[in-house]
Order: structure tokens, then sequence, then C-alpha cells
């Protein structure tokens, strides 16, 4: 954390004054003694001291010396100087050396740290020192300073942003929707009270106020300085705009997320909270993803900022520049693929826009919460991620919920790989089953096979065939869709969660387990991919990120053809004979797939759907979940049958993007 700029001159002051009081004591017969006393003064703060040992006015070389920490924002000064010199000895760099028995120069070394995190500015500073009066002077002049400062002119920071790149689609179309933006700033030289702007910012944007403050004073003072950006009309502009001092740019920026808001993210003032995960260079000042992929890749997005230290004429335009740290060494970002590149660039999702859409359509009608995950079997590439009025939470990666006997799929690709059991398979569904002291209820049902009990949910036949099972035999099939950790998914570092409560251990849990109860808790996500496998043939890790290049992806898992036929016509019973009917319903048709509702041990009600679709030569692996009691197969439906071409009409406030055809 950056220490505020009274506290750091406190504690150099402190640490410096016995030092300085030894070195003014000493008889100034040499130069060395002067430039010592001068320079020590200068470096902890005491800026009248340093001042007596100059030919200058006091108080203007007071002024000046406390200028140079302002005007460069400095987090600390340091100040050096080798040994004397003896006469007739090269001049070497840092040394004092005597011209004449009154008159000599010195050079010495300053390091001028401008916090962030950064690289120091340093440069070799040097003085003439005049004998007057039986005792050397600094002959005071703004070279002092800086070898290449002139009467008049002053040094200041200049901070400049590349132009923020975009999210994109899997084609490359933007995700991102542009919406007329208030940008702030101000132009420091017009401010009357710089205090009373940067706490109502501060008060507004949370950003720290010190910062802002030396942000400000650094800049040069003629220009505008940009502080804060916010969507206009938004409650933050609003306030804003009743700031004294605060000016307002208006302008169409294209911030917003056009769909899947809630992975996509949002950008907003670099408050404290923020600047601790974004981390160097950025600033308060500086706008920077909050939330989501915004946040995530903040550095690929927005590229690093320049920050250049220049000399300002007269006239407050920069003259000369002394130092740009937007170039060198540390002037770079790391992209996944483990390039090093200093310029911004596009996040290039697998999300299908078209698709997207079309999940957002199908939730949209919704009273509950709801999440909906769709994935491209063949390669487990996400063309969907969406989240209705989940309060901003990506509750389709994240959100954890029971799914009841829509997980009863993976209890059947056990009892087919291991028990040699079919979808015709005749079993017995009775109304009520004790296994392991555990009681499990249903709907009985005079034709039963283990087909039509997994498309109906009938628990009782269900948790018996679980409780039966080797828990080994368990395991294997878990391992087949993914199910043997529960870590979150490889999606280059985007918040997710796959399972939790998964045991094999006891017969109660394996029962448990088969109807997806108990502890068992599962992401949509998940669901998704165990969909999209049973279709496809091959269980795929999920993919999110195609640039930059995620940084690995799961261990593909193969199913048996002999079992993943007998899934498949599960499956299939699902919709033509159980309970997921209603997904068939419209014009597009899902032909596979289960449905159920579950209540946990808390009272919590989850509704699913899980199942697979083809169209258009892409077969789709699609879960919903949604929080409260709701035919979840009918939702299913009006996601393929929503139109996925009518475009949304632009809202107050927003500007139309020309999207290139792919």
């Amino acid at each position: 954390m950056r220490v505020s700029r009274t506290r750091r001159i406190v504690a150099a002051s402190t640490g410096g004054a016995l030092l300085l009081g030894m070195l003014s004591a000493c008889a100034q017969a040499s130069p060395f003694t002067t430039v010592k006393d001068f320079l020590v003064a200068w470096q902890v703060g005491n800026y009248e001291a340093a001042a007596e040992h100059t030919t200058g006015d006091r108080k203007a070389v007071a002024r000046a010396l406390a200028d140079v920490r302002t005007q460069l924002d400095a987090a600390s000064l340091r100040l050096r100087l080798k040994a004397e010199s003896t006469p007739g000895t090269p001049d070497d760099k840092g040394r004092i050396v005597k011209t004449s028995d009154d008159q000599a120069q010195a050079r010495f070394q300053i390091r001028i740290d401008l916090g962030e995190n950064g690289r120091p500015l340093e440069y070799q500073g040097q003085m003439a020192l005049r004998l007057l009066d039986g005792v050397w002077k600094v002959v005071w002049s703004p070279s002092v300073l800086h070898p290449q400062l002139r009467e008049g002119e002053r040094l200041a920071v200049v901070n400049t942003s590349p132009e923020r790149q975009t999210i994109q689609d899997n084609q490359g179309r933007p995700l991102l929707k542009a919406v007329r933006t208030d940008v702030f700033g101000v132009v420091p030289q017009q401010l009357q009270n710089v205090d009373t702007v940067v706490k109502r910012i501060g008060e507004i944007t949370g950003q720290d106020r010190d910062r802002l403050k030396g942000r400000i004073l650094s800049a040069p003072p003629r220009t505008f300085l940009q502080l804060a950006e916010f969507p206009q009309n938004s409650p933050e502009a609003l306030k804003l705009r009743n700031v004294a001092g605060l000016q307002a740019k208006s302008r169409p920026k294209p911030t917003q997320p056009r769909h899947a808001k809630e992975l996509i993210g949002q950008i907003g003032p670099a408050a404290d909270d923020v600047l601790s995960l974004v981390g160097a260079p950025y600033q308060p000042g500086d706008t920077v993803g909050s939330s989501g992929l915004q946040l995530l890749f903040q550095r690929r997005l927005a590229g690093l900022p320049s920050v250049k230290v220049v000399i300002l004429d007269p006239n407050g335009k920069p003259r000369k520049e002394i130092r740009d740290f937007s170039q060198g060494e540390d002037a770079t970002i790391q992209t996944q693929s483990g390039q090093q590149s200093a310029e911004p660039g596009p996040v290039r999702t697998t999300l299908d826009r078209q698709v997207q859409l079309q999940a957002e359509n199908a939730l949209g009608s919704l009273k509950a919460p709801a999440s909906l995950v769709a994935v491209r079997s063949e390669t487990g590439e996400i063309l969907a991620a969406a989240n209705h009025r989940t309060d901003g939470q990506n509750r389709a990666f994240e959100g954890l919920y029971t799914p009841g006997t829509a997980f009863s799929p993976v209890l059947a690709a056990a009892l087919i790989g291991s028990g040699g059991q079919k979808a015709a398979t005749e079993q017995e569904c009775a109304a009520e089953a004790t296994v392991g002291g555990a009681v499990f209820t249903t709907e009985a049902r005079a034709d039963s096979s283990l087909g039509l009990d997994v498309a109906n949910g009938c628990r009782t036949s269900l948790a018996q065939a679980g409780a039966e099972l080797d828990g080994n035999a368990i395991d294997t099939v878990l391992q087949k869709f993914g199910l043997t950790s529960d870590r979150p998914w490889d999606l280059s570092n985007v918040k997710n969660q796959r399972a939790a409560g998964i045991s094999t251990g006891t017969a109660t849990e394996r029962a448990q387990l088969a109807v997806g109860e108990g502890g068992v808790k599962v992401s949509p996500l998940t669901m998704a991919l165990i969909a999209a496998a049973i279709q496809n043939g091959t269980w795929r890790g999920p993919l999110l990120i195609q640039e930059p290049q995620p940084t690995g992806s799961e261990v593909p898992q193969y199913i048996e053809p002999a079992t993943l036929t007998e899934l498949q016509k599960i499956m299939g019973m699902g919709v033509k004979n159980g309970s997921a009917k209603a997904a068939a319903a419209g014009k597009k048709k899902f032909r596979e797939g289960v449905s159920t509702t579950v209540t946990d041990s808390q009272g919590r009600t989850t509704s699913w759907f899980v199942g697979y679709y083809r169209s258009s030569g892409i077969a789709l692996g699609v879960a919903i979940a949604v929080e409260g009691q709701v035919d979840a197969a009918r939702i299913a439906s009006d996601f393929v049958n929503a139109s996925n071409r009518q475009q949304p009409q632009p809202s107050a406030g927003e500007t139309p993007i020309t999207v290139p055809q792919p």
C-alpha cells in the first residue's frame, strides 16, 4: 500500500534530523560540507534549512525544493553524493571538484520513487558552488532541481492510456455495446479548492483521496485530467455533475455488456479494493475492470498506461520529455500464452452471440432466478452462459444446486457399464424404499424399467440400484464425467464451481448419489458438460477463452459405445415418455433430455432440464436450473425456439455498433 506523502516526509525527517544537526555544526570550510548539508536537508523535507545553503531567496528556494515532490507526486526522494575529490583528480561522476579557490562543481545522484511499484526516476544532478565570506554556497538555479530545467519551468507527470479493447464472441463480434458516457476530470489550474473536489470524488467513487490529489497536483496544470467515467445518467454520474470544479465530457464508449453481463463484468473507477486486484501501474483516476472478464483480463484489454515525466514551459506546455515509463522491460503484459506485449488486445470468448441471445430470451419471462448453459458437444466450448435475476452473480458457472434425478443418467451409465443393464431392463418402482436408514419416496409406477425410471425420476428404484452398485464402479463413471474432483474447471481463472458432496463410501451415500440428493451439489455448467458427453460420446472439459490462449484443459474421457447407445435411449425416453415432454412442444424440438424438480434439506427448490440438441450441424449440451418450481423442459423448448436473429433495439443513451459479418 502506498503511504501518504505527509507520513513519508515526517518519517524521513525524523531519521535525518540528527545527521543534519551534526553536519551543520561543522565549519563549512569545504564545498563538500555545504553540498552534504544541502542534500540531507532537501531529502528529509527541511526545505528552509536547505535554502540557507544557497545564494537564492530563501522562501523561493524552499518552495521550489518542496515543489519537486508535489510536481512528481513522489513517494520518496533519495540523494547520494560520493566522497570529496582532491585537486587534480579526474572529474568522476558524483564527486565535487574545485575549479578555483572560490568556485566548485558538484555532481550527485537523485532517485525519485513515483510510487505504484514502478521503476524510479533516476538522473544525475549538478550544481555550482561559490565561496562567499568564507562560507561555501550553492549557486541557486532551477537546474539544481534538474539539469535541463530553465527559469519559469516546472516538472510534471503526464498519464495517458491506450483505447480499451473489447470482449468478443466466437466470431469476433463485440459483446459490448456503446453507451453515452460521462468522462469526468479537472483542469488543475482552474480549481479553487483541490481538497473539496478530491473529497467529493473520493466519496462518490471510492478512490483514494490522497492519491487523487497527488495526481492532480503533478499533472500539467492547464490540461484536462480524467479522474472517473460513468454511464450518463447513472447515479454516480448525476452526483459527480454537481461537484463544483469537476468538468464532464460526454461521448459514446463501448463499455456495457450487450449479453452475458454477469460473465463479461463491468468497468469503473480504480477504487482501493479494485486496485488491490489489478495492481500497478494502475492508479486512482484510471478506469479499470471491476468484475468479470473485464477485471480478470484488465491488462490484456486496457494495456499499460503511459507515464511520462516532462518539463513544462512557462505556458504549461510540455517542452521536453525526461523519461517515458511506458518503455522498457517492465512495460509488458503477460498474456495467457506466455507472450509479452505492452499493447492492449481484445479477448475473444467461445460465446456465440446468437445462442446467448436465445438463452437470455428463454429465461426472460421467469420470475425466479435461473441460469442456462449451452456447450458445443464436440469441443466443450461454452456457447451460452445466461443468468436471470441472479443479482449480478454468474450462477451458470458458480451456482451449486441439488440436481435430483437429473443426475441419474450418471447412475445409469454405471449400471450399464458394470452391471450389464439396458434401458429396457425391468425394475420395480415402489412408492417407498428404505436404503441404509434413508427413506426414499416417489410416485409408484406399474410399468418400470431403467430407462423409464430415469426418465420419470423414480427415486425408490434408482436409490436401491445405486446402493447395490460397487463404489469402484461408480467412481469409474464419475471419472468419465469429470466428477472425481471438486476443484474448479480450468477456465483461464474465471470463477466457477464443479461439484460438491459426491461420495460413494456407504450404501446410503451411493443411494443418495443415484438420485442426486443428500449433500450432492453441481453447477449448471457441470450438467451441460454431462449432457454434451452423452450426445457426443466423449466428455470434454469446458473452454471459454479463445484468445489469449487458455492455460490448459481437462483430459477427454471416452464413453464405451455400448454404454453410450443405452444412455442415449434413456435420454430419448425422457422426452418421449418422461417428465421432459414439454421440451418437444415447439416447432424445434429436443428429442433427448431429462427434467425434474427437487427440494433440498434446507427447503430450497430447484427445477432442472438437462439434455442435448442438434441444429444446423451444431450439437449442443444444455442445462437449465431454475430456483423455484417450474417446468424446466418448457424453458428448454423456449430456448431452441427463441429468435436468434433479431437484435434488441438500442436503449436510451445507447449507440448502435455496426457488427461485421463473419
